[in-house]
């Protein structure tokens, strides 16, 4: 029903995606590589351990020349969807007569050589179902048969704006102990501030301004926010934890609520990655917890007998263990740092994913009697606005539900559309606020009563006709998020579908929304 374009995510978090243990790079929008890290220049064969970086190695290079120059490595057998994904974009960007296209004809000679590819290429559909994620295995490099693959699972984000692509390779269990070693021997010999590699895009006009930023550590007020105890049991939640998940956490343990069976299907090959990583913190913070003699020995004994009844845990506990995983720990650990990325769904919609970085901040609780019991503040900071919308729309969800409850006339087509410009409102209001960092206290639900009040005054008792005025200024918001590409309108529709067929009083209201989708999906197939 619904069509959805590249995931996107922010550009304060494009460049942030690069320091992840993972392969990455981010390119402009014709697929030059303005940025990635060592591990993508190790997992294309640019790198050796020893030698100096060369930044032009990948830097300013097209993917699709690094692709042809790797495809020896690159078992046909094992990667149809990526050479059919990547022979779609190639014939989309030729075919672009606009566009000086001479980069791509590597990719498309070295395709037309071999027999099999030259097949593949001539037969790609031109818009493919869910371009952007496949996925990949590869010869390791200087390797002379395919007995021994690397594999992992390719997603590609668009940046917000237009402004390029961040391709992140997420590896397989299997290839993870691969991908660990290869980071901690880079740090080692490289250090951090070398990990990550980035282009002069001083050439560059629009691309260059709209450059991902490096990632803060302001958070609003409703963003999910949890706290556990030096254990790691949950002490705490805010409201926006209680509504994205459904329920209170408080009281479980951080790895039960992690290794949940409906978390691992939906966060997928990422929990792979992430949680062997979860286990490696808990370990580091908990280590002196195993002296005899501390105070929270007995407790650790008893909560470690409880984690191992975990199947899950049990099983990466000594995955963890084994592998050289090398954690990113703040000289200042109450500076918030970044430890794994979180999928979950729209609550009201599976289809809908929202995307979260986990950030964490350090709380001593008494930094002269002890220095090792400290609390923890865990916050998932939206990737995208998308997932933002998300949050805001939960938070309005029981403030809807009082609104009618005062409101005896909602079953008017009237009210129904006067709150959906409130609605709307709101969800602009809180995507086009300015500076994040100087306006964290800003809060769905009281910006909604504000500009209800507004709406009172500016539709009084004699504005009962006025329902296609209401229709046009919602279809121009929700344009004017889709153009400026903070938002896509047809998620943002199909957002509030799903919460007014939560509630059986707005039922006009979710007809119209289900002829708003219709209407803009047809628009879409027509100028496709």
């Amino acid at each position: 029903m619904f069509y959805f374009d590249y995931p996107k995510v922010k550009h304060s978090l494009g460049q942030t995606a690069l320091q992840d243990p993972y392969p990455a790079w981010y390119m402009n929008t014709q697929g030059v590589i303005r940025g990635t890290n060592l591990l993508a220049y190790w997992l294309w064969g640019t790198l050796q351990l020893g030698e100096p970086i060369r930044p032009d190695a990948l830097l300013g290079n097209s993917i699709f020349s690094i692709f042809a120059n790797n495809f020896k490595r690159i078992p046909v057998d094992q990667n149809g969807e990526f050479y059919a994904k990547k022979s779609s974009i190639v014939k989309r960007m030729k075919a672009d007569s606009s566009l000086e296209s001479p980069i791509y004809d590597p990719f498309i000679a070295a395709m037309k050589r071999d027999p099999q590819l030259e097949t593949i290429y001539e037969q790609a559909a031109l818009y493919p179902d869910n371009e952007w994620e496949h996925p990949f295995s590869i010869m390791l490099q200087g390797q002379r048969d395919n007995s021994r693959l690397l594999e992992f699972k390719v997603t590609i984000y668009r940046l917000e704006g237009d402004a390029g692509f961040l391709s992140m390779y997420t590896p397989t269990r299997e290839t993870l102990p691969d991908i660990e070693e290869q980071y901690k021997l880079l740090i080692e010999e490289y250090g951090d501030k070398a990990y990550v590699q980035l282009d002069d895009l001083s050439q560059d006009t629009v691309e260059s301004s709209q450059l991902p930023s490096k990632f803060g550590t302001h958070y609003r007020a409703y963003y999910p926010t949890i706290f556990h105890d030096p254990l790691w049991y949950i002490s705490g939640e805010n409201k926006a934890h209680q509504l994205l998940v459904g329920n209170s956490v408080v009281g479980a343990h951080f790895f039960e609520l992690f290794f949940a069976p409906q978390l691992r299907e939906w966060m997928g090959p990422i929990q792979e990655t992430s949680a062997p990583r979860a286990i490696k913190y808990f370990d580091v913070f908990t280590v002196t917890f195993l002296n005899e003699e501390h105070e929270l020995h007995a407790e650790y004994e008893q909560t470690m007998k409880r984690l191992l009844h975990l199947q899950d845990f049990r099983n990466l506990l000594g995955v963890s263990r084994r592998l050289g995983i090398r954690l990113y720990i703040p000289d200042n650990t109450e500076t918030p740092f970044y430890t794994c990325r979180v999928i979950l769904p729209w609550p009201f919609s599976p289809q809908i994913t929202l995307q979260f970085r986990s950030m964490v901040r350090i709380i001593h609780r008494n930094r002269l009697v002890h220095n090792d019991i400290r609390d923890y503040q865990v916050t998932l900071v939206p990737e995208n606005y998308e997932t933002d919308v998300a949050l805001i729309l939960l938070h309005l969800l029981s403030t809807s539900q009082e609104y009618h409850e005062d409101n005896p006339g909602f079953t008017t087509s009237f009210m129904q559309f006067l709150w959906l410009l409130i609605v709307i409102r709101t969800v602009k209001e809180g995507l086009t606020r300015g500076d994040e960092e100087k306006d964290t206290k800003w809060e769905p639900e009281s910006a909604f009563g504000r500009i209800r009040d507004e709406l009172a005054i500016e539709y009084g008792e004699h504005a009962r006709d006025e329902s296609g005025r209401i229709i046009a200024e919602f279809r121009e918001i929700i344009e004017t998020l889709d153009n400026k590409e903070i938002v896509d309108k047809e998620i943002l529709l199909a957002m509030l579908y799903s919460l007014t067929s939560t509630m059986s009083f707005m039922n006009q209201l979710s007809e119209f929304l289900m002829v708003e989708i219709e209407r803009y999906s047809a628009l879409r197939e027509f100028l496709s």
